[in-house]
């Protein structure tokens, strides 16, 4: 019996399989968009507040959960809010949810 070669994919492989999930999603925001009679402003204006929310309350998790880092270093505003923003990405790459 032959040994198989263990089946793996590439980064390129994986890019154009993501590609085409988003696609779809993307025409299907677009129909149930048309559907609920949604225009491109209402729904960019909807995008925004949503993204304005979701990094409001990530925000202040951060900020609750490092102000003593902080308060222990002397640190700009905006290191602060670099720092804010970087483990905030890192937190969204690692456990990505959908909130309620």
């Amino acid at each position: 019996m032959a040994d198989k070669m263990p089946r793996f994919m590439t980064n390129a492989t994986v890019i154009k399989a993501l590609a085409k999930v988003f696609a779809f999603q993307a025409i299907e925001i677009d129909l149930l968009r048309a559907r609920a009679g949604i225009s491109d402003a209402d729904w960019k204006t909807m995008k925004t507040e949503a993204f304005k929310k979701t990094y409001a309350k990530q925000r202040a998790f951060y900020e609750d959960r490092l102000t003593g880092a902080f308060a222990l270093e002397r640190i700009s505003q905006s290191e602060r809010e670099t720092r804010l923003l970087e483990l905030w990405l890192k937190q969204s790459e690692e456990s990505p949810k959908e909130e309620p």
